[in-house]
């Protein structure tokens, strides 16, 4: 399949990922954030209105491509109202190894509905290796909690329904991909992941669904600068 944007570090794909996925050559670890089935409008092309069953047979099968890859970490973002159902999609050959979470740290009682507003996010973290795969580093980087100032800065939010902060992808890639290692992120929205990862030095491969996605995340990669004192 012909990549919609690539260079020496970052690869992008505009298709669905089902069909994107078994014509790629093997990843490492897999970090993303999928569609919370909760009836966004990410695009025309986009599905975000599944059956339950449905919505986990989508995901578990995901995975499940991801692993056949050669991905040996899974680190993905399920939503509250999806976390509940992470041993359902989460299966072998994965196996999962614990729980993370970040936080948005600014004022939320304008969201107070049914209850406190939620100011955090977990993220699944899945092996399928015998013993994880994680750089030693230290300070808040090294913890499995990040609190991030605010999100309401981030110019993609106006782009983009719900993208992550880059803070929280820098996050993941730096602690858990090793030096060389290819990244994946079968839902690349606008390229948070790619572009953390091509500033921290590794490799990546998003795909996307959505066209208009792909061009705002190939002009935000084309416009990355490397750290090359990253670790």
């Amino acid at each position: 399949m012909t990549p919609y944007y690539s260079d020496s570090h970052v690869t992008i794909y505009c298709g669905d990922c089902r069909e994107v996925l078994p014509t790629l050559a093997p990843v490492d670890v897999v970090i993303t954030d999928p569609p919370y089935n909760v009836g966004k409008d990410y695009g025309e092309e986009s599905c975000d209105d599944m059956t339950i069953d449905a919505y986990e047979a989508f995901l578990e099968g995901i995975w499940y491509e991801c692993a056949r890859r050669g991905a040996k970490t899974l680190l993905y973002t399920p939503g509250v109202v999806n976390v509940w159902r992470t041993p359902v999609v989460v299966r072998a050959p994965w196996q999962l190894e614990r729980l993370l979470g970040w936080h948005r740290r600014e004022f939320a009682g304008d969201k107070f509905t049914h209850g406190p507003a939620i100011a955090w996010e977990p993220v699944v973290w899945a092996t399928t290796t015998d013993g994880p795969r994680v750089n030693r580093l230290f300070g808040h980087a090294g913890r499995d909690f990040l609190v991030v100032p605010s999100v309401k800065e981030d110019p993609y939010r106006k782009v983009h329904p719900n993208p992550k902060p880059p803070a929280v992808m820098r996050w993941l890639v730096a602690l858990f991909c090793i030096p060389g290692d290819t990244v994946l992120d079968p839902f690349m929205g606008s390229g948070t992941t790619l572009a953390a990862a091509k500033n921290l030095g590794r490799k990546a491969i998003g795909i996307e669904i959505e066209e208009r996605y792909c061009e705002i995340a190939a002009k935000r990669c084309s416009q990355e600068v490397l750290d090359l004192g990253a670790a």
